[in-house]
């Protein structure tokens, strides 16, 4: 057993000579600072030409939209969003673009589905609910949509921001233990209300991040190669114009 152990030892101790001895004269130092900022450099223009090429996705995109007429043209456009999706963009204007897009080619379960992920991103804004309005009415075969239930009565989740619910049940987490504290200083008027109070705010909205975390998690990249159910006729024009970035 000793045996085995002096001889990682060694091994180790070799692992790490080599390095030392390539960098001990000033000449090697030298190309060891020069390797470090061409790696730096290459890797700062790796991610500035991913942003362009992001930026010129976008644009691509929302120029298809605003000069699309029919069904399928809005279908291309949200390729292009998707395409983005598919990069690791994540933000509300993206997500209403593509809802949009897809509510204008006719494909309203996607639409749905991207126009919430908008939401979680923003929260409750006109030009979103209008959109879900109107893809929930066509998908019903309805004049007016008839919004589920569970969005009524958890109106908070959907109407706040993911990153305003986020910072809500961190204060009312915050809030918790500092009545608990302030209750064993001595501190009891109102401390026992706040606590309660506050831990029934923290498990309200940490339940709430926790679930558009997973929902994020585990989105379905969208099918969009399906005819749609507009067919190949001109819709109307719906909710905003596609956001810009």
């Amino acid at each position: 057993m000793k045996a085995i152990q002096k001889s990682q030892q060694l091994f180790w101790g070799f692992l790490f000579k080599i390095p030392c001895c390539s960098v001990c004269s000033v000449g090697n130092l030298q190309n060891l600072v020069l390797f470090l900022i061409l790696l730096l450099a290459s890797a700062s223009a790796a991610l500035a030409l991913d942003s362009s090429e992001r930026i010129f996705t976008w644009n691509e995109a929302n120029a298809i939209m605003a000069a699309a007429k029919v069904p399928g043209d809005f279908r291309n456009a949200a390729r292009v969003y998707q395409k983005l999706v598919d990069s690791g963009v994540r933000n509300g204007p993206l997500f209403f673009n593509l809802g949009t897009a897809l509510l204008q080619a006719g494909q309203y379960d996607n639409a749905l589905d991207a126009l919430a992920r908008a939401e979680r991103y923003l929260g409750a804004q006109p030009d979103i609910r209008r959109n879900m309005g109107i893809a929930l009415a066509r998908k019903q075969k309805t004049p007016a949509a008839a919004w589920p239930w569970y969005r009524i009565l958890l109106f908070w989740h959907f109407s706040l921001a993911g990153p305003t619910r986020a910072a809500v049940a961190i204060l009312a987490f915050t809030l918790f233990w500092l009545s608990l504290i302030l209750t064993r200083l001595g501190l009891r008027h109102g401390m026992n209300a706040l606590a309660v109070v506050s831990l029934l705010a923290c498990i309200a909205f940490g339940s709430s991040v926790a679930t558009t975390v997973h929902q994020e998690l585990t989105a379905r990249r969208y099918v969009l190669d399906i005819p749609s159910a507009a067919g190949s006729e001109t819709t109307k024009s719906v909710g905003e114009q596609p956001s810009s970035k």
